[in-house]
């Protein structure tokens, strides 16, 4: 089998694994291939396809990456508990870290809940600032405005 056909299979071969993985990545590798079984049914060093190889490989990878990062890399809609950091929650049971307690409403769902600061009373609307395992950590919007003014 000459190697110019061998190096077209392997191309092709490469383009078909990329219809089904969608990385971008083995597109260039493919096209690196390609080009090589092009040498090589130019010349009959075996070097030569071997540099195409590599050398169009490499330049597609570093010429085209950021194309494929924009592809998709776009803005991700935070999702699950994720989309609830920055939100208001009302509190429904009084949050003090010390005994332990405290539950918060958002939207329709009950959440354990611990304040980065102190106790907080049942009732008050406090903001979501990050979410550890199933416990919403709360801060209370009052208290920074308090603390910005003074």
């Amino acid at each position: 089998m000459s190697p110019a056909l061998i190096w077209l299979i392997v191309g092709l071969g490469l383009l078909i694994i990329e219809l089904f993985t969608m990385t971008f990545f083995l597109m260039w590798i493919a096209c690196g291939a390609l080009l090589a079984a092009v040498a090589a049914f130019f010349t009959t060093a075996v070097w030569v396809p071997w540099m195409v190889f590599s050398v169009a490989t490499v330049v597609l990878l570093i010429a085209t990456r950021p194309l494929a990062r924009s592809l998709h890399g776009g803005v991700t809609v935070p999702s699950n508990v994720d989309r609830l950091v920055g939100q208001t929650a009302v509190v429904l049971e009084t949050i003090d870290n010390l005994h332990n307690t405290g539950r918060v409403r958002i939207e329709s769902d009950e959440w354990r809940a611990r304040s980065a600061g102190g106790t907080i009373a049942e009732g008050q609307h406090v903001i979501v600032s990050r979410v550890e395992g199933t416990t919403l950590m709360v801060e209370d919007p009052d208290a920074k405005e308090t603390a910005t003014e003074q």
